[in-house]
């Protein structure tokens, strides 16, 4: 600690965190609770508290907890929220920060502020200082000079909002970089977090300054955060987020979590292990199908309802398992609260119900979640050549099949050392490769052909540019679709996850001797996606 700090040097501490939290403790034994396990939790990790100086509410609890547990807290007290008292411990040396304060009684002086009980009690043999300052802003001020750890916010009223909010500011306008992590304890700053998403959407706040803070959440989201008998997590959940975030900042990756730069060689940590030299998505998306009739619009009660979009629940599973992935990998801070499935769906009734203003329709509908958890519908028309969505393979070769070829390169899929890397499972991250892929194989046949070009990797058959696949041998009744493992990367789609539940495919071991065989000996493939379903392929 510097000479100016408040904390003693001798006890090694880390860099102090600042804490806002509210002078009252609130109706629900949850705040308190949660707010008691970050202040033990500071103490344990020798993190330094310093917070606004109270005795009541959830400003008590969170210093006494960390005080109990052998931490070290400085309180930061303005004058008119003092009053006298018997016995008080200042800052060791400590003298005013401004003539403004200069001539305050600080040794006789203590926090008024805030309702309830008194909470704190200073038998803390000098691990309790505190410092008496000229105004509401000198202790803002003088808070975050002290807390080069970050700052932690715990549920409370107008002050702790306009505290946390123009520390954010001063991220956002470079007066420091540093830490901010908004604790969603019972879920109390999701209605806060949603006016900064409001805000981006409507161009005040731009999508990569909501990563100027990070809005933290237990492991399990609304329903965890709301539950007391997990109260207890909120200490450590507080302490994993300084490290990502101090881990992101030292690795280069920068407050907006971009994981697109990683340092060279050294130690792989928990983090390097989870982003995998992997890109970080601005969004992630699944593809699906809606058709609508003219008896589907006579219904004016119900005109679109969730089973008139195919396997619209499998869809909606694929896209919370890719939230869930990438918020772990790349932060909660960047990715926000998984919307949730009824959130989606209004979205997605809304802009289907607007598209058949103008009569039926069919249309390709894309469902997009971007940074921050924010939802967005497309609806283009349908590929004239989709034909009917179709759930299941014909018994017997249609006569009407897509053109279907061998990428002439293997595909290249990234390691690190001598981990193979999954970097397409969800199809978002590397676009590159299919994109590529498609280029190539489109310039072996005439121009106005456009194939599916399936991708392979050592020997092994994976996907083509928009299907999971599955081919069935000569005299075979059984459609084997390949096996999806770390070495063999693609994406799990929806309808490859329906047919292996319906039992219709099964995975196995699809090579390219196999499929040359199919080729050569009237074997069958198949690709199927969210969009068309099943389609039948012919390899050229």
């Amino acid at each position: 600690m510097s000479s100016s700090s408040p904390f003693p040097a001798q006890a090694n501490l880390q860099k102090p965190v600042c804490v806002f939290c509210g002078s009252s403790p609130g109706k629900l034994p949850l705040y308190t609770n949660a707010s008691a396990a970050v202040g033990q939790a500071l103490a344990k990790a020798n993190i330094p508290l310093v917070y606004g100086g109270g005795r009541r509410g959830i400003m008590g609890v969170v210093s006494q907890s960390c005080l109990q547990a052998g931490g070290y807290v400085h309180g930061i007290v303005p004058h008119a929220l003092t009053e006298r008292a018997s016995e008080h411990t200042p800052a060791p040396g400590a003298v005013a920060s401004s003539s403004s304060s200069s001539s305050l009684p600080t040794s006789i002086s203590q926090s008024k502020e805030g309702q309830g009980e008194d909470v704190l009690v200073d038998n803390s043999n000098g691990s309790l200082t505190t410092d008496v300052v000229g105004s509401m802003h000198e202790r803002k001020l003088k808070m975050a000079r002290l807390s080069q750890g970050g700052f932690i916010v715990l549920p409370g009223g107008y002050g702790t909002f306009e505290e946390a909010l123009e520390m954010i500011t001063w991220n956002q306008l470079g007066i420091h970089r540093l830490p901010i992590l908004i604790l969603n304890i019972g879920n109390f700053y999701t209605h806060l977090y949603n006016q900064f998403l409001s805000s981006v959407e409507a161009g005040f706040i731009t999508q990569t300054n909501l990563s100027l803070l990070r809005l933290v959440n237990l492991e399990g989201g609304e329903s965890a955060n709301a539950d007391e008998s997990r109260a207890s997590e909120w200490g450590d959940a507080a302490l994993k987020a300084l490290r990502e975030w101090s881990l992101a900042e030292n690795t280069g990756y920068g407050l907006n979590w971009d994981l697109k730069e990683k340092r060279a060689g050294g130690n792989e940590t928990a983090l390097d292990a989870a982003s995998s030299s992997a890109k970080s998505p601005e969004a992630i998306f699944t593809t699906l199908r809606y058709t609508s009739s003219s008896a589907s619009l006579a219904n004016t009660a119900h005109p679109i309802r969730q089973d008139s979009l195919p396997l619209l629940k499998l869809h909606f599973e694929r896209l919370k398992e890719a939230f869930e992935h990438f918020s772990k990998r790349d932060g909660e801070g960047r990715w926000g609260i998984w919307p949730g499935e009824e959130t989606i769906w209004q979205h997605l009734k809304s802009a289907l119900e607007e598209k058949e203003k103008g009569g039926p329709g069919d249309y390709r509908v894309r469902i997009v979640i971007r940074l921050g958890g924010q939802v967005e519908v497309q609806c283009p028309d349908a590929p004239k050549d989709a034909g009917p969505f179709t759930f299941f393979p014909s018994s017997s070769r249609p006569t009407t099949r897509r053109p279907v070829i061998l990428d002439p390169e293997n595909t290249d899929i990234p390691s690190e050392g001598s981990k193979q890397v999954d970097l397409r499972l969800y199809k978002t991250t590397s676009r590159e490769i299919y994109d590529t892929a498609y280029e190539r194989g489109g310039k072996m046949i005439s121009p106005d052909t456009h194939p599916e070009v399936l991708l392979h990797t050592n020997g092994n058959i994976l996907e083509t540019t928009t299907s999971n696949i599955a081919v069935q041998s000569p005299g075979s009744d059984i459609w084997i679709t390949p096996k999806l493992d770390i070495h063999h990367p693609f994406l799990n789609g929806v309808m490859r996850r329906y047919l292996l539940a319906e039992g219709v495919i099964q995975e196995g071991e699809v090579t390219l001797e196999m499929l040359e065989q199919v080729k050569k000996e009237g074997g069958r493939l198949i690709g199927f996606n969210g969009l068309r379903g099943v389609w039948e392929g012919e390899l050229l």
